[in-house]
């Protein structure tokens, strides 16, 4: 075996700033700052907390790079990753497998542990075991759990929690409940006495489950320097006001005057009857392309699945595709104000849509778009029940829609098939009124 490549001068430095572990890893965007961020979670002696905005590295610094820090000097502890889900925690192991392999970085365990050569005594997709471990305990040296993963008998010495509440958590009061109550028993039964949970991530909601645990240390958009004024922008064009003021704000804003907040959420029906789709075409990057689809159930209550792309619609046809044959669609309908039929046109000349028989329609709107989301999508959004499987971004914007803000583009594709697709008794009435007049 060759000289080492460090000396513990080069490992007293890493347990002060392990955002240098980090570059060795070719992480080079963290900073001193997530230094900090380390150090709070993984040295803190009571549960604690860390919430900063999207995009701020925080799985990267003190996960994937923060569990190697933590076992370069504690190669005995069990250490698990919960996330909202066990898939979304396995794909993390695999990550930190990896970086401890290489080359830059192997050699820091073996100094540290004083065992050169050393090996991974199981390494699997849930949990890895490092041949430094010297108790002897049914838990491994990292362990990957989720929120939907059984837990009960194990017991560990470090928890972090990471990105448990997501936009699951903001659309359904139900899934809210479960985080909570999940949560609940980790803190109490899955932790060592004496031991602490960390837990960092993003809110999501005004109640999500931030609300039961410790208060924690913030770090909005504003206080990182992580996105510069260009990302910054984007993000606020692609993301509603709302949730850009939570997720990168980190603040919530008043919202009593939201006319779709908590849409009842549940699944898409397979025997819905009466099913018809609306097409929002959009061409360039400040509008998103929509699609809804509804159905009728036996009680008469109304279905809706909704799909949402921030691409160009000329790219966004198969998906389209596939979705009206999936859900058995009988009608479509798009407007031809912006491309004058373009959409009706493709979508009437395809083989696959002609086979099943889906017929197309264009028409022409003449009404404004805010009028329109308040009586159409408004008559009917009571008697809706939107499935789960629809696109998350859909139901944001459906459920922070406010008159004059974008995006509005999964309101306005909504509101547009309660109207021309039939689902609307104010759109009958008015029709009936014309042929009657």
């Amino acid at each position: 075996m060759g000289k080492n490549l460090y000396d513990w001068s080069h490992l007293r430095k890493i347990r002060q700033y392990p955002h240098i572990l980090g570059w060795l890893a070719g992480k080079d965007k963290l900073t001193p700052m997530h230094s900090e961020w380390c150090r709070y979670l993984w040295e803190a002696e009571d549960d604690v907390c860390l919430r900063a905005h999207r995009g701020a590295y925080k799985t990267t610094i003190n996960i994937e790079i923060g569990i190697p820090w933590w076992l370069l000097f504690h190669p005995n502890n069990r250490i698990a990753i919960v996330r909202k889900t066990f898939t979304g925690s396995s794909e993390i192991m695999r990550n930190i497998t990896n970086i401890m392999m290489m080359d830059t970085i192997y050699p820091l365990f073996e100094l540290a542990w004083g065992e050169p050569n050393w090996k991974f005594r199981i390494k699997r997709s849930d949990c890895f075991e490092v041949s430094a471990k010297k108790t002897k305990t049914k838990e491994a040296s990292v362990t990957a759990l989720g929120l939907d993963s059984s837990m009960t008998g194990s017991h560990y010495d470090d928890i972090i929690c990471d990105d448990f509440i997501d936009k699951e958590d903001r659309q359904s009061e139900a899934e809210r409940a479960r985080t909570k109550m999940v949560i609940q028993e980790l803190r109490t039964n899955i932790a060592d006495p004496g031991k602490r949970v960390m837990y960092q991530g993003t809110p999501w909601h005004r109640h999500d489950c931030w609300e039961i645990l410790p208060p924690a240390k913030d770090y909005p958009v504003s206080a990182t320097g992580l996105l510069t004024p260009a990302e910054i922008a984007k993000k606020k064009e692609k993301t509603t006001k709302i949730l850009y003021a939570i997720n990168y704000d980190l603040k919530f804003e008043n919202d009593a005057d939201l006319m779709f907040a908590n849409p009842h959420m549940g699944v898409w029906h397979d025997d819905n009857t009466d099913i018809k789709a609306h097409i929002d075409a959009a061409y360039k990057g400040d509008h998103f392309c929509a699609l809804t689809i509804i159905g009728r159930q036996k009680n008469d209550r109304l279905n809706l699945v909704g799909f949402v792309s921030d691409g160009n619609i000329k790219d966004w046809f198969s998906f389209i595709i596939q979705k009206l044959v999936q859900y058995n669609v009988r009608e479509v309908y798009s407007e031809d104000n912006a491309d004058r039929g373009y959409t009706n046109d493709i979508l009437e000349l395809n083989p696959i849509l002609r086979q099943k028989g889906i017929w197309m329609n264009s028409y022409h709107e003449p009404e404004k778009k805010s009028s329109k989301i308040i009586n159409y999508l408004g008559e009917i959004f009571k008697q809706t029940e939107f499935a789960q499987e629809s696109d998350p971004d859909y139901i944001e914007q459906v459920s922070d829609w406010r008159e004059g803000e974008e995006p509005d583009d999964a309101p306005d594709s909504a509101a547009s098939l309660a109207k021309n697709g039939g689902y609307s008794i104010i759109a009958f009435t008015n029709q009936w009124n014309v042929w009657n007049m």
